[in-house]
Formats: C-alpha cells, structure tokens, sequence
C-alpha cells in the first residue's frame, strides 16, 4: 500500500514539476516586456551614398 502512495506522490509531484516547468518557458518566450530585436529587414547601413 504505501508503494503505490509513493508511486502516485511521485507522478502529481512530476506532473506538477512538468507543468510549471510548460508554464515557464511559454511565458518567457512570449514575454512583450522584453524589447523586440530589430528588424532584419531594415538596412541601416545607405550602401552607395556619399552622405
């Protein structure tokens, strides 16, 4: 009996490491605090200008 409490302990404890691990890393990367990198497709370099 106290196996499969401990088997069951371990997957809500594993499922809830798992989850906040998921929870984390979406919201690190959809983070709008964080300042966009610039485009790539802007040139900021004026090739072929004398100025």
């Amino acid at each position: 009996m106290g196996n499969i409490i401990a088997i069951v302990a371990s997957i809500l404890v594993g499922g809830g490491v798992a989850a906040a691990t998921i929870v984390g890393v979406v919201t690190s990367s959809t983070d709008n605090t964080v300042e966009n990198p610039p485009s790539v497709s802007e040139s900021t370099v004026q090739y072929g200008t004398n100025d």
